[in-house]
């Protein structure tokens, strides 16, 4: 988990102990890689920079849930052709109905993860909004948050405001 390490020394957790304080844990029906519950015991659901969404499994209810968002994300890929994304997940026998949104962006991006092989290894499926464009990623949701902080991870529709500033998380928060 160097990644989440590296991460941790960049942005540091909002919380005192180093641990979210998500209440009694729900492990939903969506399987986690481990680095990305890992992340999401220290940083919990919440964004980075104000605009990159990590998205958890213990709070149903919740807008940044990962079964919610991933159910709603895909309602909308199943009514839409994306002949491009199709071809690439079916080259994994997948549909977009397969796929799990772990975050996204205040423009609507979404960031899933291509469920194939062990989930330690699923690499990351970042969708521009409207399904314009898209980036595929083989590493882990840590890494891809780190890459992004640190200027190393080029995304085409992500904003250059995105890293312009000191790398920050704010916990999700219903207020």
């Amino acid at each position: 988990m160097e990644a989440l390490d590296s991460l941790t020394r960049l942005c540091p957790p909002p919380f005192a102990d180093g641990h979210a304080d998500l209440g009694p844990v729900r492990r939903g029906p969506v399987p986690l890689p481990s680095s990305h519950a890992a992340m999401l015991d220290i940083y919990g659901p919440g964004s980075f920079n104000d605009f990159l969404w990590i998205y958890g499994d213990s709070h149903p209810e919740i807008w940044a849930n990962i079964e919610t968002r991933t159910r709603a994300s895909s309602k909308i890929l199943a009514a839409k052709e994306i002949p491009q994304i199709r071809s690439l997940l079916t080259e994994s026998n997948l549909t977009p109905a397969d796929l799990i949104e772990w975050g996204g962006t205040d423009n609507a991006d979404c960031l899933f993860w291509i469920p194939t092989g062990p989930a330690d290894t699923w690499p990351t499926l970042i969708v521009e909004a409207g399904q314009l464009d898209f980036v595929v990623i083989e590493t882990s949701s840590p890494e891809v948050i780190l890459s992004f902080l640190e200027g190393n991870l080029d995304c085409p529709f992500f904003p250059a405001e995105f890293t312009d500033c000191e790398p920050s998380f704010e916990g999700w928060s219903a207020d």
